[in-house]
């Protein structure tokens, strides 16, 4: 018997996931969560899994930090992440956090269940084509999930640098203020540069305010409902 867990907030894609796990299994268990809680759960209870098939966006996950989460608690059990996202850069992230194997949700059926077969069979897998190196468009006024979830790979350090930056703060004065040395702050900012897909402190502000307008927004939001 084969153990997947699939890990998706949207039921008619875990069922449409399950389908597709039986049509290429002979004898599967499937077991389903749609929440970050609900996964760490049923890895605790469930002892024989085989596969997790990880979600990036769903309640309680922060990008790839559900990778590194699940290949703490459970080294022996691979992760695969199915994702909606296209960047090439979140796509490098996951794998580096660990995950076996990155299946874009924008493939077919087939392809799916052909990308999961490698994987139980041992191999990885890896979009080819079709994968996006994100690039904020700093004008417009709504940010796509692929720039969210860069906002996420930031470390808390590269956080509060940002954060500091936007306040109009110089790296000397960063420096002073986290405590650590100048050249560890540019190490910070050439950093969350690059994970973020821009070439500029001034991009990166610009960004981190849209970033937290869009947050606030959601938030309110969350609680209006």
């Amino acid at each position: 018997m084969t153990t997947v867990l699939v890990a998706d907030d949207h039921p008619m894609f875990r069922e449409a996931l399950a389908d597709a796990l039986r049509s290429i299994i002979d004898r599967v268990d499937v077991i389903e969560s749609g929440s970050m809680t609900e996964t760490i759960g049923a890895v605790a209870e469930s002892p024989d899994i085989d596969l997790i098939l990880l979600d990036l966006r769903m309640p309680g996950v922060n990008g790839v930090k559900g990778v590194r989460t699940l290949r703490v608690r459970r080294p022996d059990v691979p992760v695969a992440v199915i994702s909606a996202l296209s960047d090439s850069f979140v796509v490098r992230e996951c794998f580096d956090a660990g995950a076996i194997g990155y299946i874009p949700k924008s493939l077919s059926r087939a392809a799916i269940a052909e990308a999961i077969s490698t994987i139980l069979d041992g191999g990885s897998y890896a979009p080819n084509e079709g994968i996006a190196e994100a690039r904020p468009d700093i004008e417009a006024d709504e940010l796509d999930d692929a720039v969210r979830c860069r906002f996420e790979l930031l470390t808390n350090q590269q956080r509060k640098v940002l954060e500091l930056m936007a306040a109009g703060l110089l790296n000397k004065q960063i420096a002073h203020e986290i405590d650590v040395q100048i050249t560890t702050v540019k190490a910070h900012v050439s950093s969350l540069l690059q994970k973020l897909g821009v070439s500029s402190r001034t991009q990166a502000v610009i960004l981190y305010q849209k970033y937290n307008k869009a947050v606030s927004v959601a938030n309110r939001r969350d609680q209006g409902a």
